[in-house]
């Protein structure tokens, strides 16, 4: 009998990753189970049952509780491997896209408020496993899967190394050997303290032009040129996998040329301002009338811009520009351009700003394109495995 006032893990729903996992640290007495919360035990797999965490894949194997029993929302299905069978081969089935599929298609429910039944777990049908094969299937993911979480890891490491550089570079600059400056070489200006050498102006002074894009309506187009609209623009580079499309002599003129940066000057307040540069050789899609194309004078260069623009200081600043509209705020390119900017006098310097930075998210493209064949292999190996369309001699054979 476990006392009422036992701590023991909570896990709300915001705790259970998309696509499998599961980090929390919120304690609540064992008790709270009287208050509907779910009940589970370590080594039992958390399911969602409403829409759209189910589709987003929100399961999690509890192994790492640090008590033997555990609470969680009440919108999980518990789900416990029989004796004899591996919990964590249950978890990667949980994460199988029929099993996805198969469980959206039984839910029931008003929209908004679906669920998976609980009587869709008696009713999938997953190919009979021998209970010895089953710790081997799980071990091979398991060992993609933590490859995966470390990559992951490194990937967040890297991530904020290089918002580290981006506020040193920002505010120091490089000297003509490479290193940031001293604080010698430093000045108070209404940008804060930068270089003395730097160009304190508004932005307007060297973004002699800000073009806005096309109001044309897209509707249900599926063919004629692409059009980028707000969110097409996704931690500062274009998101180009929902696109809309217009006729092409409409938009042509708002094609995108490389080295173009757009700004999103409309969108809710967490959002707008958001910028990218299209880093293509290739002429571009075109652009809505939520973005503007701004073109840059001779003394800036469009990267460094786009980096400025994307500094989470200059986010902030840019925002106090921003005026309430009737469901999203606006900032008038006008209003844009009266942004204080601190830049280096010389192209030279702000290429090699931009150099810097650049090194840095290469090296996170890289670990991304990495990770994307780790996933590419442990989603077709879970399907080969479970399915029992490749047997596991065939799998360890072709590893050997």
């Amino acid at each position: 009998m476990v006392p009422a006032e036992t701590p023991v893990s909570f896990i709300p729903m915001a705790g259970v990753a998309e696509g499998g996992g599961w980090c929390s640290t919120e304690v609540r007495p064992i008790s709270d189970s009287h208050k509907g919360y779910t009940l589970f035990r370590r080594g039992d797999v958390i399911v969602a049952k409403i829409t759209p965490c189910f589709e987003n894949g929100k399961v999690a194997l509890l192994t790492g509780l640090e008590s033997v029993f555990g609470l969680g929302s009440t919108e999980f299905h518990i789900l416990r491997a029989k004796p004899g069978n591996d919990p964590r081969f249950v978890y990667h089935w949980t994460r199988h896209p029929d099993f996805l599929r198969a469980g959206e298609a039984s839910m029931t429910g008003s929209a908004g408020q679906r669920r998976v039944p609980a009587a869709f777990f008696d009713r999938f049908e997953v190919v009979e496993t021998d209970g010895n094969e089953q710790p081997l299937i799980a071990d091979i993911l398991d060992a993609i899967d933590k490859t995966i979480m470390e990559i992951d890891a490194l990937i967040a490491k890297l991530r904020t190394v290089r918002l580290g550089i981006v506020d040193d570079l920002l505010t120091r600059g490089l000297n003509s050997t490479g290193s940031p400056r001293g604080s010698t070489e430093l000045v108070l200006t209404e940008a804060g303290t930068r270089p003395a050498s730097w160009k304190v102006s508004p932005l307007g002074c060297f973004v002699p032009r800000a073009e806005y894009g096309t109001n044309l309506s897209m509707g249900d187009l599926r063919e004629g040129l692409p059009v980028l609209r707000m969110n097409n623009i996704q931690d500062g580079e274009f998101d180009l996998s929902d696109l809309r499309y217009a006729p092409t002599p409409a938009v042509e003129r708002f094609r995108l040329q490389k080295n173009d940066v757009l700004f999103n000057r409309t969108n809710s307040w967490e959002h707008v301002g958001k910028a990218a540069i299209w880093r293509r050789d290739e002429a571009g899609p075109a652009f809505a009338s939520y973005l503007v194309r701004l073109h840059c004078g001779n003394e800036l260069l469009p990267k460094f811009l786009h980096l400025w623009l994307n500094w989470a200081p200059v986010q902030r600043a840019i925002r106090q520009f921003a005026t309430p509209g009737v469901q999203q705020v606006n900032i008038n390119p006008t209003n844009l351009r009266r942004a204080v900017i601190a830049m280096p006098d010389t192209i030279d310097e702000q290429q090699a700003i931009v150099n810097r930075v650049d090194a840095i998210a290469a090296t996170i493209d890289h670990h991304r394109g990495e990770r994307g064949k780790l996933a590419n292999l442990r989603n077709g190996l879970r399907d080969d495995l479970l399915t029992g369309r490749v047997p596991l001699v065939e799998v360890r054979e072709a590893a050997e």
